[in-house]
């Protein structure tokens, strides 16, 4: 399945954020922490000559305790130079029937199949049968808005800079998943929808933009995409067990996805995604046939060195991400000094991860049938191993123990809550949707698992009690926080249903000229309504049907007119300040 974010599965991994100033004028967790790419260091580490048995032994051993802890499930290869070197499976690919993952058990790809969608698109270039400054109206000349086809180039579709919406809204959550199967059903999903920006202006992920792309194979080449892809692609890479598989159909060997709740329920994905995936995403493959899919590009069996190096070598910068990426289906970036490319793919209950690493050469395929960023988790961590990182090593701590750390704290002087608690034997840190793992290095200070540079030092009372804590590692200054007091009451919110949350997804235009954004965006990402304005993200949970509250400034209300089918057809913001409390943002038309 294609992300319904306006981000990749690959830049959907755990993120930390930083207190910081927004256009909101409040404190928010905002800006992205890349821990995860080595920018804490002053320089980057050296490769270490790793001994293989070595090497294979600390992957293991990382991959089992997730295991045992239930974060992690699926199948993990690593090659170097050609060869693997450790090849693995582990948990369930059906929990109901306790059916064991197997290294060729089929694992849904995600977002990945953009690749696929590229090397496509690149071979028919080098065809001479489209050329990436080609309007999609030269070879799409029946598209229905013409107006966008004359602007748009297949060059902003493959790098996320055209503007086009996500098909990802109301129309696609109120209709049934078995009516999209082959590329041009999703086309009525946003064909219509106005352009967001002036394409190349900006950079925002989309997943509509390689749905166009591939009724561009299918018109150029003559050949049905899926029957493209088997032949140009799968065939010549012999990956024998990739495909768009139906999910009403039994294909033998498939993985169930599987998504945990905020309380910790296990629910299974089948009613989350597509039936059938596409050019963006939502197929179907195997680490083993990643890993060849790897070979093959490196080899030159797909296109030729020089195409090879179009696609895969960064053009646009990722907003947030220093030294990282995007070129034409994949992300190029520096991770702890050294260069990798490659593709993720993160949704309900799927998370999967392709890195190359072309000076180290060695090929990293993580595919996992849990929510992100399980398989990112563990590519991550081998990417550091590669790389000569230091990781810490956690000293154990007792439940009862670990009780005294838990508690609700703020930002000394006030600001939003952040939840610490204790489950399954581990101390865990909320903030929004995402949790982090906190490890002891002893009783005072923890690290973030994923984020290692991230510390949290902790004070304490004469009993033992946690009472505040100081963040590391999240910028220039630390950040203290302090237990917030119990007669501090936040929101209490309410649940309403995915397909009731799409009616308010939608683009707002402010009808006032004052100071202040202009325009502000409502998306839908893992099951939350979130705001997008000119300089963050900021995710609202609902107090009522018309009334939303910011999750970390809870003082921030989002008020929607509906109309009489339940869309939203306006908001208003309240709590910002007098400029914006009495403005009105409509949709946009």
């Amino acid at each position: 399945m294609p992300e319904k974010s306006t981000l990749s599965g690959h830049e959907q991994k755990r993120r930390w954020h930083q207190i910081t100033l927004t256009s909101l004028g409040l404190m928010l967790l905002a800006a992205v922490l890349l821990a995860a790419q080595g920018l804490h260091q002053a320089t980057p580490p050296t490769a270490t000559q790793l001994d293989d048995p070595k090497f294979v032994s600390q992957i293991k051993t990382f991959i089992e305790q997730l295991v045992a802890e239930d974060e992690f499930s699926g199948a993990v290869l690593v090659a170097k130079d050609g060869q693997p070197i450790f090849q693995g499976a582990y948990g369930l690919a059906s929990r109901a029937y306790q059916v064991p993952n197997r290294i060729d058990t089929k694992f849904n790809l995600g977002s990945m199949n953009k690749m696929f969608t590229a090397v496509a698109i690149a071979q028919l270039a080098a065809a001479g049968k489209l050329a990436y400054d080609d309007p999609i109206a030269k070879h799409l000349p029946a598209y229905p808005n013409q107006k966008v086809a004359k602007q748009v180039t297949i060059h902003h579709l493959l790098t996320h800079t055209s503007g086009l919406t996500d098909f990802f809204n109301a129309k696609f959550m109120d209709a049934s998943r078995a009516k999209f199967r082959e590329v041009a059903d999703f086309l009525p999903l946003f064909v219509e929808e106005s352009l967001l920006f002036t394409p190349g202006a900006e950079w925002r992920y989309s997943n509509s933009n390689f749905i166009v792309l591939g009724l561009i194979v299918e018109a150029v080449s003559g050949e049905n995409y899926f029957n493209y892809v088997q032949k140009h692609i799968y065939q010549p890479a012999g990956m024998l067990n990739t495909d768009a598989y139906e999910m009403d159909r039994d294909t033998p060997n498939l993985a169930i996805g599987y998504t945990r709740s905020p309380e910790g329920e296990i629910r299974n994905n089948l009613f989350e995604h597509v039936i059938k995936g596409g050019p963006a995403g939502g197929g179907f493959s195997t680490v083993q046939d990643l890993w060849r899919f790897a070979q093959a590009l490196k080899s030159h069996k797909l296109l030729s060195a020089q195409e090879t190096e179009i696609i895969t070598t960064g053009k646009v910068d990722v907003p947030g991400r220093p030294d990282a990426f995007y070129a034409y289906g994949f992300f190029d970036e520096k991770f702890h000094g050294h260069r990798r490319f490659g593709h993720g793919g993160g949704f309900t209950g799927i998370n999967a991860k392709l890195d190359i690493y072309p000076d180290l050469g060695y090929v990293v395929v993580v595919m996992a049938n849990l929510d992100p960023p399980a398989a990112d988790r563990v590519a991550d961590r081998i990417g550091k191993l590669l790389a000569g990182v230091t990781i810490p090593q956690p000293i154990p701590l007792a439940s009862a123990k670990l009780a005294n750390y838990a508690n609700t704290y703020a930002v000394q002087g006030g600001g939003p809550g952040l939840e610490i608690l204790v489950d399954r034997g581990r101390l865990w840190l909320i903030i929004g949707p995402d949790r982090h793992k906190l490890l002891p290095l002893s009783e005072a200070e923890f690290f973030d698992a994923d984020f290692e540079d991230i510390r949290f030092h902790f004070q304490f009372d004469k009993q033992g009690k946690a009472t505040a804590f100081t963040l590391t590692g999240t910028g220039p200054q630390p950040e203290k926080f302090v237990v917030v007091p119990r007669e501090v009451v936040y929101p209490k919110a309410i649940t309403l249903p995915v397909s009731q949350l799409a009616n308010y997804v939608n683009t707002y235009e402010r009808k006032g000229s004052g100071v202040g954004f202009k325009s502000v965006e409502i998306v839908l990402e893992q099951k939350a309504l979130w705001l997008l304005d000119d300089n963050g993200r900021h995710k609202f949970q609902p107090l009522s049907e018309t009334e939303f509250f910011d999750e970390f400034s809870t003082g921030v209300h989002l008020h929607f007119q509906l109309n009489e089918k339940g869309q939203a057809t306006a908001l208003s913001i309240k709590g910002l300040g007098p400029e914006l409390d009495n403005e009105i943002f409509v949709v946009k038309n």
